[in-house]
Parts: structure tokens; sequence; C-alpha cells
């Protein structure tokens, strides 16, 4: 059963928005212990993201809705663990807001569902992980609601403005990598070119660091048309230059077809099945593969823990110092207050055409697309 809140203490709420991804438990632990141990706040865990304060609350068993932290709550083991303890999902699960057309619209209508539980928790400020919609929705709802709100990019794609790098994407490039290293050798064994497939709906940055780091041949990304002819240029010229009749090709998935074209809604194919078969048509034996949730579940690396960690460090100071509407970002290499304003207004980041990897991978001699004449 929760605990009754005592009047002398500040109450916060931890939860983890969007989808899953390597860190994030490191991110509650960091939240709540600094949160209890620095500044003797009361702190609980939200399960199932935004779902937990929507429908009537559990308070005991299993399928609990919330989690009271405590000074002695171990989390050893769940920052050892890939994706979130508290769960997370990208919808909502009630069916009270199935038929809402937009993220303005469903913010309106959850907003009392959402102001009602808070009052019956108590919460004095929240704190949650997410990409710019999940800060975004939660921003606005608890401005409503006269609370402070804190966010903390994680993303794979790191896609997230304001930041420079999020939970969760450092893991995902050593995913993608040992992925790409187990490919190639089949690539070698069966002489073939292996096109595989990773996340990256907008953005290049996963396409673009896996690629670079495990040595591909090919990287494409939603940022750089190409072209099916410079893609077989590359495979071709490889048996000229390397003496080597296979190849390791990273698409990102947002890549589209060729010259910018984006895929067909429709489409039942995937971008890198669109290339091996425009590879396999100009004579080279080619297979494709697709990494799918491999990229997101896995444990988090040591550089994603201390990020998580600092992250969640600073979104508690923030909150102490009286700030609400800011997200707890990266910029030159050191963690920094960012206004929501100048997240959740602004496109995804993309990938920076004139940052070093993309230099790198040039001067790799990596065919990573190119301009096309309108």
């Amino acid at each position: 059963m929760l605990r009754k809140k005592s009047n002398k203490k500040k109450r916060i709420a931890i939860l983890t928005g969007g989808g899953d991804c390597p860190g994030l438990n490191m991110a509650i632990k960091a939240v709540s212990q600094y949160a209890m141990n620095k500044y003797g706040w009361e702190v609980m865990g939200v399960k199932n993201a935004l779902n937990g304060l929507l429908d009537e609350i559990k308070f005991d068993g299993d399928d609990a809705d919330i989690i009271p932290f405590t000074p002695s709550f171990s989390f050893s083991e769940y920052v050892r663990q890939g994706g979130t303890f508290l769960g997370s999902f990208r919808k909502l699960k009630t069916k009270k807001f199935k038929d809402v057309k937009s993220d303005e619209e469903l913010v309106e209508v959850m907003f009392p569902f959402f102001k009602k539980h808070i009052k019956e928790l108590n919460i004095d400020g929240m704190i949650a992980t997410g990409g710019d919609g999940t800060m975004f929705m939660l921003n606005f709802l608890c401005e409503k609601v006269k609370i402070p709100f804190v966010g903390i990019p994680k993303t794979i794609d790191n896609d997230t403005p304001g930041t420079e790098i999020s939970i969760g994407f450092s893991s995902s490039v050593d995913a993608c990598v040992n992925a790409l290293d187990s490919i190639f050798w089949t690539a070698k064994g069966h002489r073939r070119a292996i096109v595989t497939q990773v996340m990256g709906r907008n953005t290049g940055h996963l396409a673009m660091h896996s690629g670079v780091a495990s040595c591909a041949d090919v990287i494409l990304t939603p940022e750089i048309p190409y072209t099916l002819s410079g893609v077989i240029k590359k495979v071709k010229s490889l048996k000229t230059l390397e003496k080597r009749d296979y190849a390791v090709i990273v698409v990102a998935e947002g890549a589209g077809l060729e010259k910018g074209k984006p895929l067909p809604k429709n489409a039942d194919y995937t971008v890198a099945e669109y290339i091996a078969k425009a590879l396999d048509k100009a004579g080279i034996e080619a297979r494709a593969d697709n990494l799918g949730y491999i990229q997101r579940g896995g444990l988090p690396n040591g550089y994603d823990r201390m990020l998580a960690a600092e992250l969640g460090v600073l979104a508690v100071d923030l909150m102490a110092e009286g700030h609400t509407a800011v997200m707890a970002g990266m910029k030159d290499g050191k963690p920094a207050k960012v206004l929501l304003k100048n997240v959740c207004k602004k496109e995804t980041r993309g990938l920076n055409l004139s940052s070093p990897i993309v230099k790198t991978a040039k001067n790799l001699g990596i065919y990573i697309g190119e301009k096309i004449k309108k």
C-alpha cells in the first residue's frame, strides 16, 4: 500500500515513456536515490508510462501501477538489465482515447484523469525519460496541473533536439556492430552482399555510427539521397580493388528508395530488400537482413550507464532549483539544462552532414550516397 505523504517532504514521480532502450534502469536509480539521499524527497515509480496514471490505480500485487521507492530499495540487479523495469508503452492501453486523432487533442482529453491521480498520489513534481513526444505530452499535463516537469532524453535513434546524445544510443551502436561483425563472416563465407537494415525512421545516426565502426562498404541514411547505380558500382569495385566478392551494407529503415524517394506506405518490402533486389538484378548475389529489436533490448554499456546517471542527477538538481519545462541534456560533452521549448517545437535532430563521423565515412571510401541535381 502506498505510504501517506509526509507534510514536510516533497514527493516526485518518475516514469519511462516511449520505446524502451538500454540504460533506463540506471536513470531510474539515479533519480530515485539522489532525490532521496540528497534532498530527502519521497520518490515513486509509475509503471507502464502514462498508462499508470490514467486508469484506476492499483497499489498492491505484481500488477501494481506504483512502486514507492525507499532508501533501502535495491537497484543492483535492475541496472544490469536491458529495457526498463517500470515498463513503457508507446500507446495508451485504455480504450477511452482510441478515437483521438492528434497529440494535441489527446493531452486535452487525458488531463482530467491525469489531474485526478496526481492529486490522489500527492505528487509535487515529475521526471520522465522519453523523446520529444513524451516530453511534450507530460510537460503540457504537468503545466496544467501546476507541478514542475523535467525530462531526460532517451532514444536509440539519437534524434532528440537539444542534446548531443541520448540514453540508449551508445549501447545500440554496440549491438549493431556486434551483429554486423557476425554478418560479415556469413557474407564472406557465401561470397555475397548482405544488406542489413537498422532502426532510424527519420535519421541516420545509428546507421552511420555502426556502419563506420563495423567497416561497412555502403551506408545509406535518410539525410543523404543515393542511387542504385552508386551502390552497385561500389560493390563491384571491391572485386577489383580488394580482390573480394562480398560486401556489408548498412541501411537505416528510413533511407527510402533511390534519389530521395520515400518507401511507399503500402510497400510489402523493406529498404534492405529493395537494395538487395537491385544488386541481384545487377548480377551480385545479395540477401537482406533486419536487426529488429535486438538493437533496443540489449544490456546497457558502460557509457550509457554513466550518461543515465549524470542526466538523472542533473534532472533532480534542476527540479530542486525550481526549474520546470526543461530537459537534462548534453552540450559540449557536459550535462546541461535545455529548455523544452527548444526541444518539442523543433524537428528531430538529423545527421549533420558536416560532422566528423560523416567526413570519416567519406574519407574511408564508404559509399554514403550522393547529391542529386533537381
